[in-house]
Parts: C-alpha cells; structure tokens; sequence
C-alpha cells in the first residue's frame, strides 16, 4: 500500500513496544519512512512516554513486566488520549473489549505484514475520507454516539462496519449489562473484523 500524497512527506514519531528483540528490530526496519524508537517492555514504554512526544505507540499485548492493558490503562488514568495500536497473536474478546473501553480502537493481529505497519500509521493518524476510518477516529477521541451515528450512515456497510457497529452500540449500553453484550458479539463475530487489514 503506497502511501498517499498528503502524508507521504509527512513523518511520525511512533514507539514500538515489545519484549521480542526480532520484532522490534523488523517494526522499525518497516516503518523507516517515520521516526521509530523501541521499547522492551510496558515499563520502559511508560517512562519513555513520560519523557518524550510520540504520535503514536504500537504496543503489544503480552509482556512480563508490564502487560499492553495495563500500559493502556495507566495512560487513560493520565488523561492521556495518545494513539495505541494495539498488536498481538493473543487477542481474546476480553481484552479486545477492556482496550475499547480504554479508547483503542486500532488492532494489528500478528504475524503482521510490513504493509499492515505502514498503513496503520496512515489510518490512525490521516483517516481521510474512509467511512471506518473517520468513524473509529471518533471513538479513539472518546466521542462514541458519533462514532456510531457516522456508522449509521454508511450507505452499504460491509462486515467491518457492521461489527463494529455493534460493538460501539452494546459498549454504549454501558454496566455490565453493555459488556456482556459486547463480549457476546466479540465472541460471536470475531476478532479479524476489528484488525486493521491493509488493502492487496
């Protein structure tokens, strides 16, 4: 996926965040076109936050210090709205749904291809004119009735659209009540439909 031409002057500042020294090594080589810097684990991530202005992280779920949830939720409780993408070969409904609620909304399902990378950036941080795109901006921003309204909207919505639809709408129940809801809908329809899918 090439990258479009408003963005492709434009380079981010993006952490990736991970306990595999491989991985690390081949995120960066993937995202040269930005500015990459690495951390081993979601304790070095928090203090590498504390200190320097990212525009987005690339966190894994599983890490033996500090796990993915945990990073998201120290930061929420920080009132800070950074970006994550959260990125893992073990994603279950349950974290699916406790990283929604911490406002991500942005999933890599591993392995992940150097196209997926690239075009992650561009979806989270220019999400132009994609219906999907604009709508999840919103409910990365805390702004979940229109997230769902401009979901609504969608003319012929294809299944990504549609789960996530009925994600947002159970999740905006709220209690308990609305996360069962979302756990069964999760659990029913799947993860792939959340992932971000690089087109091609």
């Amino acid at each position: 996926m090439s990258r479009s031409p408003d963005t492709a002057d434009r380079r981010f500042k993006v952490l990736v965040v991970d306990d595999e020294p491989t991985l690390r090594l081949g995120f960066s080589y993937a995202l040269a076109d930005h500015d990459t810097d690495t951390a081993a684990g979601g304790r070095e991530a928090l203090i590498k936050i504390g200190e320097q202005k990212y525009d987005m992280v690339i966190l894994d779920l599983r890490m033996p210090d500090i796990d993915g949830l945990q990073v998201i939720e120290m930061l929420r409780r920080q009132d800070n709205l950074l970006p994550v993408v959260l990125c893992s070969a073990a994603l279950t409904p349950s974290s699916a749904l406790r990283a929604i609620t911490g406002n991500v909304v942005d999933f890599l399902l591993k392995p992940v291809r150097p196209a997926e990378l690239r075009g992650v950036i561009e979806h989270v941080l220019c999400p132009g004119e994609d219906p999907l795109s604009q709508a999840l901006y919103k409910a990365r921003n805390g702004f979940l009735n229109q997230a769902i309204h401009h979901l609504e909207t969608v003319a012929d919505p294809n299944s990504h659209v549609t789960v996530w639809t009925s994600v947002l709408r159970a999740i905006r129940l709220g209690g308990l009540e609305g996360e069962a809801a979302a756990f069964a809908k999760l659990e029913r329809e799947g993860l792939d439909q959340l992932a971000f899918r690089a087109e091609g």
